[in-house]
C-alpha cells in the first residue's frame, strides 16, 4: 500500500518531458512545486514497474524491476547522514545505481573512484572530495583500511554484501564493520519505514548531487560538483533523442559506470525509460558474444572497443552476425578517427548508426554526431548541439587559419554544467568566462546550416590533457610521481599520437645515468593505475626548457617530437 502511494506520488507530479529548447531548461515537470530531483526523475517513468529493468550479464537470473529498486532505496535512504558524501568503490553492479539513489535521497551527495587505483590515488580522491562513508568490496578492505587510517577526518567503510541475495557470513571476519544487509534493514517491514515521497520532499533539484574527478589538466584532479537538475536535464536530452528510435531498445553496458560518460545512462536512464540493461563488469572479449545473446540494440563505447570488435571481424575471429543486432552505437571519451568511423560502420548492419559524442566531466554531454553506411556530411564534426546546451566561440583567443577559418577555444553553458569544483573557489573561477560560459579546453568553430543550428568543429586542445584508451590522465599526477622517482630530478608529461593512438610521454631529467626506462615504469606503476601507465613512454633529456617564469615551455618539448617524428 506505502508503496503504490510513493508510484502514485511520483508518477502523477511527472507527466512527459517537454522539448528542450537549447537555453537554459525550465520546463522539468513539477514534483511539489519544484522540478525533480534525480531520484524522482528516474522513478517518474511511465511503464509497468514490474518490468525487468537491470540485468546481470553474467547471470540473468539476477535482475531488477522498477518495484524492486523503490523498495531497496526506500530501505537504505537514511543509512547515510544527510550533507555527507557517500564514495562507492565497486565494479559496475546492478546494486550499483541502487545505492546512489539512496545516497541522494538520503540528501548526500555521491562520488566514485576508478576501482584500480592505487593507495596513492585513493588518498587524494578521499580527501578531496571528502567522503565520511566509503562502501567497498571485501577485495579492496586492506587496500582502503590503510587509505582511510592516513587520512585526517574520519571514514566509515561499509562492507558491500548482495542484499539481492540472502546475508552469507564472509569467509574472513569482517572486523565489525556494517554491511549493506545491515544498512538495508531486510527484516523490517517496509511500511513501517519512513515513506520514500516524504524524503524526497526534502531533496532540491539544485541540492548538490554527484562529485566526479577530472583530468587534473591544471594540478591534480579536481572534484567537479553537479547537482540534481544538471543530471536530469542530461537525462533528458538523451531520452530526447532515443524518443526518435523506432525499434525496441535493449542495451548493454560494459563501460565504467563511476565516469561521466557513462553515469546518466547507466544511474538514471534505465530506470527512467524502463528498457531492458545488461551490466557488465568491465569490457571483455565476451561482449560480441552477449550482443548476440541477448539481441542487444545499443551499446555505449569509447574507440579501443570499436577498434577491437572490428578487428576482431577482420581477422576472422568474431563472425560479424554478431553485431547485427545492433541498431545504435554510442562512442565518446577520444576522438573518433575517420579510419576507425569508416572501418566499425562496415561491420555494422546497414540500418545501424554510429553515434559520436563531446562532453566532459564537468559538462556531461554537448554536441552528438550522428553517423550511418550512407552519411555524406563532412568528415570532422563532433556533432550538434543537444537540448538545453549553448556552444559560441571565445572572441578573445579567435584567430584566422590560412583557408579563412575563424578558430577560438569554445565555450559552453547550459543546466547541464557543474556547479564548480568542490572545495576550490579560485579553479571554479578560472574554469569560467563572463556570462557564465564554461571554458571547454578545445579549440575549434561553428559551421551555421541553414536550418539555424551549427555543426561543431573541433581542432586542437588548449589544455594539457592526455587520453589513452578512453581515459584522461592528469599530467601533473604523472609528474609529481615521477619527480619522487629516486635518481629523477624534474620531469614533464605531454600527450603523443592521436585517437587510439594516443598515450602519455614522460621528458625526465635524471641525476643518476643508471635510471632506466623500465624503473621509472615500474616506479609509476607502484603508485598509479594501469591504465595510466600501460602505454607510457619515457624521454631522458639534459634539462625542461622553462621560461624565466620557471613555467615549463610545453610547447617546445611538442617542437621537438614533431622533429623526432619527421627524422624517423
Amino acid at each position: 500500500m506505502v508503496l503504490g502511494r510513493i508510484f502514485e506520488l511520483l508518477l502523477s507530479s511527472c507527466s512527459q518531458i517537454r522539448k528542450l529548447g537549447v537555453k537554459l531548461f525550465p520546463s522539468q515537470n513539477e514534483v511539489h512545486g519544484r522540478n525533480p530531483n534525480v531520484v524522482e526523475w528516474a522513478f517518474s517513468g511511465n511503464y509497468d514497474p514490474d518490468t525487468v529493468v537491470l540485468i546481470d550479464a553474467s547471470n540473468t537470473e539476477r535482475t531488477l524491476s522498477k518495484r524492486e529498486v523503490v523498495q531497496l532505496v526506500t530501505r537504505l535512504a537514511g543509512a547515510f547522514k544527510p550533507g555527507s558524501v557517500v564514495c562507492l568503490h565497486l565494479p559496475n553492479d546492478i546494486l550499483y545505481p541502487v545505492l546512489v539513489l539512496a545516497i541522494l535521497a538520503s540528501g548526500c551527495q555521491w562520488t566514485g573512484p576508478n576501482t584500480s587505483y592505487k593507495q596513492y590515488e585513493l588518498d587524494h580522491h578521499l580527501r578531496y572530495s571528502r567522503a565520511t562513508y566509503v562502501v567497498t568490496s571485501a577485495e579492496h578492505l586492506d587496500s582502503m583500511e590503510t587509505v582511510t587510517a592516513n587520512l585526517d577526518a574520519d571514514v566509515e567503510i561499509i562492507l558491500f554484501s548482495d542484499i539481492l541475495k540472502p546475508f552469507i557470513e564472509p569467509k574472513h571476519p569482517n572486523l565489525g564493520y556494517r554491511t549493506l544487509h545491515d544498512l538495508a534493514k531486510l527484516h523490517i517491514p517496509l511500511n513501517t519505514l519512513t515513506p520514500l515521497s516524504q524524503r524526497l520532499e526534502r531533496v532540491h533539484p539544485q541540492a548538490p548531487a554527484t562529485l566526479m574527478s577530472t583530468s587534473g589538466t591544471t594540478g591534480f584532479p579536481k572534484m567537479a560538483g553537479r547537482s540534481h537538475e544538471a543530471l536530469v536535464t542530461e537525462s533528458a536530452s538523451d531520452e530526447q533523442y532515443d524518443a526518435n528510435q523506432s525499434y525496441a531498445i535493449r542495451r548493454l553496458f560494459c563501460t565504467p559506470i563511476f565516469h561521466s560518460y557513462s553515469f546518466p545512462k547507466m544511474i538514471i536512464n534505465p530506470l527512467r525509460q524502463g528498457y531492458p540493461t545488461y551490466f557488465m563488469t568491465r569490457f571483455d572479449d565476451s561482449f560480441a558474444q552477449r550482443i548476440a545473446d541477448f539481441n542487444i540494440t545499443d551499446i555505449i563505447t569509447v574507440p579501443p572497443i570499436l577498434s577491437r570488435l572490428a578487428a576482431r571481424v577482420q581477422e576472422g575471429e568474431l563472425d560479424r552476425a554478431a553485431l547485427t543486432s545492433l541498431r545504435t552505437v554510442l562512442c565518446a571519451g577520444a576522438p573518433l578517427t575517420k579510419e576507425l568511423r569508416e572501418e566499425f560502420l562496415d561491420v555494422l548492419h546497414k540500418e545501424a548508426a554510429l553515434v559520436q559524442e563531446w562532453g566532459m566531466t564537468e559538462c556531461g554531454c554537448i554536441t552528438r554526431m550522428h553517423w550511418s553506411q550512407d552519411q555524406t556530411d563532412t568528415y570532422g564534426s563532433v556533432g550538434q548541439v543537444v537540448g538545453g546546451y549553448q556552444v559560441t566561440m571565445d572572441k578573445v583567443s579567435q584567430f584566422q587559419l590560412a583557408d579563412g577559418r575563424v578558430v577560438a577555444e569554445l565555450l559552453a553553458r547550459g543546466p547541464q554544467m557543474m556547479t564548480g569544483y568542490f572545495n576550490n573557489a579560485d579553479a571554479t573561477a578560472q574554469a569560467f568566462a563572463p556570462g557564465s560560459w564554461y571554458r571547454t579546453g578545445d579549440v575549434g568553430y561553428l559551421e551555421d546550416q541553414a536550418d539555424g543550428t551549427a555543426f561543431v568543429y573541433i581542432m586542437d586542445r588548449v589544455k594539457d590533457i592526455i587520453k589513452t584508451n578512453g581515459w584522461q590522465v592528469s599530467p601533473a599526477e604523472l609528474e609529481a610521481v615521477a619527480k619522487r622517482c629516486p635518481g629523477i630530478t624534474d620531469a614533464c608529461a605531454v600527450s603523443v599520437g592521436y585517437g587510439v593512438d594516443e598515450r602519455p610521454r614522460i621528458f625526465t631529467v635524471r641525476v643518476n645515468k643508471d635510471v632506466s626506462e623500465k624503473d621509472l615504469i615500474d616506479y609509476l606503476g607502484l603508485h598509479l593505475s594501469r591504465h595510466k601507465i600501460a602505454r607510457c613512454e619515457v624521454r631522458f633529456i639534459d634539462s625542461l626548457p622553462r621560461a624565466p617564469s620557471g613555467k615549463v615551455l610545453r610547447r617546445m618539448l611538442r617542437v621537438e617530437m614533431e622533429k623526432e617524428g619527421s627524422e624517423d
